[in-house]
C-alpha cells in the first residue's frame, strides 16, 4: 500500500490518496507530534487506488501531524502540517 497526502499541509480538510491497497476496511489515525491520537476515521476501500476526503479537521490546533494508514498487516506514516 501506497500513502501520500494531496498536499503538504491542510487547514480543515485533509486529501489522502492511495495506491496498491485491497478491497476492505482501512483505518486512519491523526496523531500529534507527541504521539496522542487526535481523530480516527474507517473507510471502506476498494482494489488498486483511492482518495479518502476527510473533513471537520478545523478545531485541531495549528502543528505537525502523523497520519497512519492500516489495512490488515500493512501500516503506512505520513507527515502532515495543519495550519492557518
Amino acid at each position: 500500500m501506497l500513502v501520500k497526502t494531496k498536499s503538504f499541509s491542510f487547514i480543515d480538510k485533509l486529501t489522502i490518496e492511495l495506491e496498491e491497497t485491497t478491497q476492505g476496511p482501512l483505518h486512519v489515525v491523526l496523531k500529534s507530534e507527541d504521539g496522542k491520537i487526535c481523530c480516527k476515521t474507517e473507510k471502506k476501500i476498494s482494489n488498486g487506488n483511492s482518495l479518502i476526503n476527510w473533513e471537520g479537521l478545523d478545531e485541531l490546533p495549528y502543528g505537525v501531524y502523523t497520519v497512519e494508514c492500516s489495512q490488515g498487516h500493512d501500516t503506512v506514516k505520513v507527515k502532515t502540517v495543519k495550519r492557518i
